[in-house]
């Protein structure tokens, strides 16, 4: 839904620069006797697993760990919970290894256009580009190790792309798919078609506005904006909000502003700011198979491509030959037994003495 979109909180760009570095974690986590592993403050750390026969510290496992749940919100810290994160933070090194190394065997290099656009949409979504680069500063983040990372999820998605296989989807599965599901991803409530734009500040947000507000086409506002905006939707590519997001949702405020007209900017969240022309008001209708079979052909295929891409993983997996040196860093700790007598259940008499 486009309000996902539109809701989409600036915190998410210190995720983005996390998960480069961390959930993303790729052979800078196994050691090859330096590296990481001998940093200060890393005493005591051991090897608890080897991937592709290289060492994989404990330190780095649980460092994927704790990433993992400041950018989740995980509450529950519970033993079980720890165990099994440790569990797939070490698939996951093993994975991304593997998709490293095949990206080296096969040759397989992004294009440094890529690289440098993706760089781009991590500064924007800072109110300022020293606000960026203060981050980077107070992070140890240097932009040449930024880029590398960048270079590395790119390639290790082109990798899986070029491994999806090629897929087909017939009529009748096409057909079959709808019928089984109108209801349930084709019945359109009402709403609107719209423009928008996403600015990480209200003064930009505002300058935008009123350009538009004073006559200029939107679609021209925007490509001066191209690189400025968070996110943003041409003319002729209008988003979906439903109705019920402008009169009960995080657009209520601006309910009443005309078609055609743009609206005032407002703040979805900090650093996320939002101005919307609403295009044409839109009644409830569930779409036709001829208006839906494009976008269903083109789910079943990600489907395939997924699944094929799933099989290719477990593969590699399978061929990184994981080895758990401590089993007991993957395992639940024991509890131990309770001092004393145990405490009877609620409800359950005490037994009488002898």
């Amino acid at each position: 839904m486009i309000m996902q979109a539109l809701r989409t909180k600036t915190r998410a760009i210190m995720l983005v620069v996390v998960v480069v570095f961390v959930v993303s974690i790729f052979a800078m986590y196994i050691t090859r006797g330096s590296g990481p592993s001998s940093r200060p403050g890393a005493e005591g750390d051991l090897p608890v697993a080897t991937v592709d026969g290289e060492k994989v510290m404990a330190s780095h496992i649980d460092m994927g760990v704790r990433n993992y749940a400041q950018q989740s919100g995980q509450s529950d810290l519970s033993p079980e919970w720890i165990v099994q994160t440790r569990k797939q933070v070490l698939n996951s090194i093993a994975m991304q290894h593997m998709l490293q190394k095949e990206a080296a065997r096969q040759k397989i290099t992004p294009p440094r256009e890529e690289i440098d656009a993706a760089v781009k949409r991590i500064e924007n979504q800072f109110p300022t580009k020293e606000a960026f680069q203060q981050y980077m500063e107070n992070s140890g983040i240097k932009m040449k190790d930024l880029q590398e990372q960048i270079s590395m999820q790119l390639s290790q998605r082109m990798v899986l792309d070029a491994n999806a296989g090629d897929v087909d989807v017939t009529e009748d599965e096409a057909l079959e798919f709808y019928e089984q599901t109108r209801e349930l991803f084709f019945r359109q409530p009402a709403g609107y078609h719209v423009m928008f734009a996403r600015f990480a500040t209200l003064e930009k947000a505002e300058e935008a506005r009123k350009a538009v507000e004073g006559g200029k086409k939107w679609d021209e506002v925007m490509q001066d904006y191209e690189g400025v905006a968070l996110d943003f939707t041409l003319s002729g590519e209008p988003a979906f909000v439903t109705e019920k997001e402008f009169t009960e949702g995080a657009l209520k405020e601006i309910a009443g502003t005309a078609i055609g007209k743009v609206s005032k900017a407002v703040a979805l969240d900090e650093n996320n700011v939002v101005i919307v022309v609403k295009q044409e008001k839109i009644d409830e209708k569930i779409a036709s198979y001829e208006e839906a079979s494009g976008d269903i052909k083109g789910m079943i295929a990600q489907q395939k491509r997924q699944a094929n891409q799933n099989e290719y993983l477990k593969g590699l997996l399978t061929r990184a030959n994981i080895q758990v040196l401590v089993p007991e860093f993957f395992e639940v700790p024991a509890q131990p037994e309770a001092e004393g007598e145990p405490v009877p259940a609620e409800g359950q008499e005490e037994p009488e003495g002898e």
